[in-house]
């Protein structure tokens, strides 16, 4: 069987992803600072797996160095929304992080899958996105998940690691909640949250930007597929739907789902804000026989469920 740890992984992708690792077997241990992270994103399954509450800022790793990865899946991140009030810590945990993992994968001699940033690529100079977009980073975050990306190169070169990237489009789906503390507010359960409560939902913008909206458990299939190939080394891949969302086309499908129809409340843009994305995901169907199998309104109706099951 072979052993995965999972930065990160008491995440909402990271808890999908390390259920969807479960399913085949793996040994698998979490590592998570539960900054973001939610020991109730595991509970069912904390029986089986190795959980251990860790920093990856932290310069000292020696509690870890009895563990043996065959494959490291690197998520562990400070969000976006949050990285203009306080860029030392998203660069803290982005760029000196990311290096810490390279290092502990370095000695351990693991193969490393690192999730970034679709965002990188800012203001899209065509449509839809591929690999080759030109880089415009609008926030902290965009900059540092585009550092890690170069570090990865660099120890993939210099030392030999097998490292695939992939930026992920706007992940959703069950345990994918609004952090206010964290200024986390993503666009479904936002949405979800403010309708189920009979509040106005706030919309930034006119709500006519748009995001290519990707289900979580998508996501998860095409990392474990990506941590199982040979020969992607040193690449990267865009992770996405191929289809372009508005905010007020994912409100609409929400009110459809939920039963409940409140007109919005528009307000001031967020700074960094991108007006269109949709990403192609073609480099990543053809690697790894990837595509998206969950629609919007699938997706939606399993999170309204899930988000109601979670309430009672």
């Amino acid at each position: 069987m072979q052993n995965v740890v999972v930065f990160g992984g008491a995440g909402f992708v990271g808890s999908h992803l390390v259920e969807a690792l479960l399913k085949q077997g793996k040994t698998i241990t979490v590592i998570d600072d539960f900054s973001n992270g939610s020991w109730t994103n595991l509970s069912a399954i904390s029986d089986k797996i190795k959980v251990i509450k860790f920093d990856i800022v932290n310069k000292d790793w020696s509690s870890l160095m009895d563990l043996k990865p065959d494959v490291m899946f690197h998520l562990a991140t400070h969000p976006r929304s949050f990285s203009l009030q306080d860029p030392i810590k998203n660069a803290d945990v982005n760029v000196i992080g990311m290096i810490n993992v390279l290092d502990f994968a370095k000695k351990k001699n693991s193969k490393l899958i690192y999730t970034s940033n679709s965002g990188i690529c800012g203001d899209p100079q065509f449509l839809p996105v591929t690999e080759e977009h030109p880089i415009d980073c609008k926030t902290p975050y965009d900059a540092n998940k585009l550092i890690g990306e170069h570090y990865a190169k660099i120890y993939q070169k210099i030392y030999g690691l097998y490292i695939t990237i992939f930026r992920l489009a706007t992940v959703y789906g069950e345990r994918q909640i609004v952090n206010e503390d964290l200024g986390w507010r993503p666009i479904i359960p936002n949405l979800v949250k403010k309708l189920e409560q009979n509040e106005t939902p706030i919309i930034n913008w006119d709500g006519e930007q748009t995001r290519d909206l990707i289900y979580v458990k998508d996501v998860a299939d095409c990392l474990i597929n990506g941590s199982e190939s040979t020969d992607q080394n040193g690449e990267m891949f865009l992770l996405s739907t191929n289809k372009e969302t508005s905010v007020n086309e994912a409100l609409r499908v929400i009110s459809e789902v939920t039963g409940k129809n409140i007109v919005p409340k528009y307000t001031e843009k967020n700074p960094g804000d991108i007006r269109r994305m949709v990403l192609s995901y073609e480099k990543a169907k053809k690697a790894f026989g990837y595509s998206p199998k969950v629609s919007l309104k699938e997706g939606v109706t399993r999170y309204v469920n899930w988000y109601r099951s979670a309430k009672q």
